[in-house]
């Protein structure tokens, strides 16, 4: 018995090509931590910071079965979470790991100082399962990359260094662009990275290998932003019902709209739909009469959610409309001012580059993050950036560009009938709806279609990058080289997941940033912001080794 090629992928965690042991990848983010092993081809594991509804209900104590702990009934000691104590000392408000602003006080009344120590605890907490009990490794073998935003705060920087090195022991720390790593693993050393993640969204060319970051452009509108708007969507578009009396429609209760219910929906329902020049034809027109058109133009089917209402102790149906679930993502393309929109953040960095690199940069544009897991974001995307160069004043000095408008991962005309030929060749009479498949998963970031391309392509023979069978046959009989298909690998990664791959990529290759080791460390970090540090600290020569590093991944890929 043979065992499914998706079995064999499980199984397929391989050592580093150098036979030395595998660096501890791990990627930070705000509300999800990705860790695992260099070498691999994706992350052993994702801790979220919300709550599952199981331990949702432990929280507030709505759970009437009360857990067993070795044959006995837990005491008020062993389930500590259902505890009012432990309820006000970690309120649900707090999912975000860390937000941008370290340096203030926040809504609570922390202080910086107290900021600090609060995210090194719940940072401790985490690092301790991360290596304990996912990886089940030894902290003081391994070294660690941490794939890092440019922007980040340098104080958070500070505080997982402390971690890893002072409570778990770590030998070594390099810190790299996750821009850069999430590039390296298209196969290509220039591009335009989009990282729309959950606090802001960050772009950041990238040439030669080398990332132009004063140029780099951000945008508060991202998943967070999101979050809030489509919980001001919810609170009053959205009514709740009784189970038992569907008739006695109420808004919903502000105790439901918990961060860990929001991202519920926002990543099971939500969906970025096509443009539709009707409801945007009046770019100035109000928030409400937007929605009115896009309610009345919307195709979607509306959701029904069970929710349960405390006050009145009974389950409850939350009616989330078609158009909610379509349209809530355009607070995402809509900016103003204060908050650019992710395409005008997009088209100021290309303006703000020099010339000569506008159309490498803008043909090769790469969207990567968990907002960027949104059903159809990217084509929406690609839509609205050739909107704007076309109609948009304000970018006329960029509209001859818009012919090269292209994502990395976006199979172009020649690929698609690459695609079509080599599944007619090997498919027979198939072709014709095999083919429609592969044109919808060029629209479509999944993860399982992109596997089941993959699969075609491995039983095949042939994968992404090879050619088809016979055409090497016919350049030599010609004489002449006929463009390779497959121009584009596909949406083979997921967009979350591509700083985390990249980071793989350079462990297993013994390249990395920077490097920081556990008998220099004096509690700071070298920082793109700062340049040497010291001179007499070598290992924090942030300049010197970025140049080496980025030397070095250019003759690696």
């Amino acid at each position: 018995m043979t065992l499914p090629l998706t079995k064999i992928r499980d199984l397929s965690f391989k050592t580093s090509i150098y036979g030395i042991e595998e660096r501890i990848v791990l990627d930070i983010g705000s509300c999800y931590i990705k860790c695992g092993l260099s070498g691999e081809a994706r992350p052993r594991h994702f801790i979220s910071m919300f709550l599952s509804d199981e331990a949702l209900d432990n929280y507030l104590g709505l759970n009437p079965v009360r857990p067993m702990h070795f044959g006995h009934d837990c005491n008020e000691f062993c389930n500590e979470r259902a505890n009012h104590v432990f309820r006000e000392a970690h309120p649900l408000e707090y999912a975000e790991l860390y937000e941008l602003d370290l340096m203030r006080k926040d809504g609570q009344g922390h202080s910086e100082e107290e900021r600090l120590m609060i995210l090194e605890e719940r940072l401790s907490e985490y690092l301790y399962d991360v290596y304990f009990k996912h990886l089940l490794t030894d902290p003081k073998q391994r070294k660690v990359i941490i794939c890092e935003s440019p922007l980040a705060p340098i104080a958070l920087k500070q505080t997982i260094a402390k971690v890893l090195f002072e409570k778990l022991q770590a030998p070594s720390i390099s810190f790299t662009n996750s821009h850069l790593l999430a590039l390296l693993t298209t196969g290509t050393a220039t591009g335009l990275v989009i990282d729309c993640g959950h606090l802001e969204t960050s772009v950041l060319p990238i040439y030669s290998s080398r990332p132009l970051t004063p140029f780099i452009r951000t945008t508060p509108r991202a998943g967070k932003f999101l979050s809030t708007h489509l919980k001001q969507l919810l609170r009053e578009k959205c009514p709740v019902s009784l189970v038992d009396n569907p008739t006695d429609l109420r808004t919903i209760p502000e105790s439901i709209l918990t961060s860990a219910f929001l991202e519920t929906i926002k990543t099971r329902l939500l969906f970025a739909s096509p443009l539709i020049v009707n409801a945007r034809s009046g770019d100035n027109i109000n928030e409400d009469e937007m929605n009115n058109n896009y309610r009345d133009l919307s195709s979607s089917t509306e959701v029904h959610v069970e929710v349960w209402l405390p006050e009145e102790q009974a389950r409850g149906i939350l009616a989330i409309p078609g158009w909610i679930r379509e349209r809530a993502s355009e607070c995402l393309f809509n900016g103003d001012e204060d908050a650019l929109s992710v395409t005008d953040t997009i088209l100021e960095t290309i303006a703000k580059v020099p010339s000569d690199l506008r159309r490498p940069l803008i043909s090769s544009m790469l969207l990567i993050g968990g907002t960027a897991q949104l059903p159809n974001i990217q084509s929406r995307l690609l839509q609205e950036i050739r909107r704007s160069l076309q109609s948009n004043p304000k970018w006329a000095k960029l509209a001859g560009l818009v012919d090269s408008v292209r994502f990395l991962d976006d199979l172009t005309a020649e690929d698609k009938a690459a695609l079509s030929t080599a599944v007619g060749f090997v498919g027979g009479g198939a072709a014709p709806a095999i083919t429609a498949a592969g044109a919808s998963r060029s629209n479509t970031p999944s993860l399982s279609r992109s596997h089941s391309m993959l699969d075609q392509d491995e039983g095949s023979g042939f994968g992404p990058g090879s050619a088809i069978p016979g055409t090497r046959d016919r350049e030599k009989k010609s004489g002449s080289k006929e463009k390779k298909p497959y121009q584009s690998s596909g949406k083979v990664f997921m967009p979350n997941c591509r700083s985390w791959i990249g980071g793989s990529l350079v462990g297993s290759l013994k390249v990395s940033g920077p490097e920081i080791l556990r008998e220099n460390f004096n509690g700071t970090v070298p920082d793109w912001s700062t340049a040497s540090l010291s001179a007499t600290q070598t290992h924090q020569d942030a300049a010197t080794t970025s140049s080496m590093v980025a030397s070095a991944l250019a003759i690696s890929y």
